[in-house]
């Protein structure tokens, strides 16, 4: 296990760079509409932080760095990393104003990450993990647009065009849809696994995925990006978390 570590974290690194040139692409691309965005428009794009040519120059040179250190991992996982990018690539241009395809393509980038681990250290992902990944990423991004279209109301089909396509009723039958087939495919995943202390994971996920509901539902939030890493009970539920996998792991 200690000599894949600086394997992991090659991988970590190469996903990390590629993720942050995706995310200087997309917002070089909306750049106009961010500008008029009440959150979007302090980032470093919009609020002239940073000019648009030397986003372009960083851009290309986190895209370098990530496929140099992604090449040191092998042919395979630059495939993966090419599907990750080819993912974002349409995704910026095409699919994130499309209903539907827009959280697929999401929920396909969290799912392209899991298979991306699994190739730098060459062992096999599980079924109902690779489906509990894309059934919560599906979640956590239903959460974000419901976020988005309270926070930007009617002005907010302005700001992104499948928004038009949303209602909050909707997204909230989709987050209980996809809520349910987490809880259900995890279980089945924790049943699975040679480790059987792995089902008392489960009330965890099960409290840290309740708790999303009520920040979506009952405060009006719901931008994963913020709270997964702000609330106390989403990170109270992570640790939980963590510390009981190490048990288990390590007994």
């Amino acid at each position: 296990m200690v000599r894949n570590v600086p394997t992991v974290f090659m991988a970590f690194l190469s996903f990390s760079l590629l993720s942050s040139a995706v995310y200087v692409f997309n917002d070089l691309k909306d750049l106009e509409r961010d500008r008029l965005h009440p959150v979007k428009r302090k980032r470093p794009l919009p609020s002239g932080e940073v000019s648009v040519p030397s986003a372009i120059l960083i851009g290309a040179f986190l895209l370098i760095l990530s496929l140099t250190s992604g090449y040191f991992l092998g042919w395979t996982f630059l495939l993966v990393l090419g599907a990750y990018a080819l993912n974002n690539l349409l995704y910026t241009l095409y699919l994130k104003n499309y209903q539907l395809f827009d959280i697929f393509s999401i929920a396909l980038g969290f799912v392209l990450r899991v298979y991306a681990g699994a190739v730098a250290i060459d062992v096999p992902v599980s079924t109902y993990l690779f489906l509990t990944i894309f059934f919560l990423a599906l979640f956590l991004a239903i959460g974000k647009r419901r976020y988005e279209l309270l926070l930007l109301g009617e002005d907010g089909k302005n700001h992104r065009r499948v928004l038009r396509h949303y209602s909050v009723y909707y997204l909230d039958q989709l987050m209980n849809i996809s809520a349910t087939l987490t809880l259900v495919v995890y279980t089945l995943y924790t049943l699975e696994v040679s480790r059987r202390g792995m089902v008392f994971t489960v009330p965890i996920v099960v409290f840290g995925l309740f708790r999303y509901y009520h920040i979506t539902h009952n405060l009006n939030r719901g931008e994963p990006s913020d709270d997964l890493l702000s609330d106390p009970l989403i990170l109270l539920s992570a640790l939980s978390y963590a510390l009981v996998l190490a048990v288990v792991v390590l007994r």
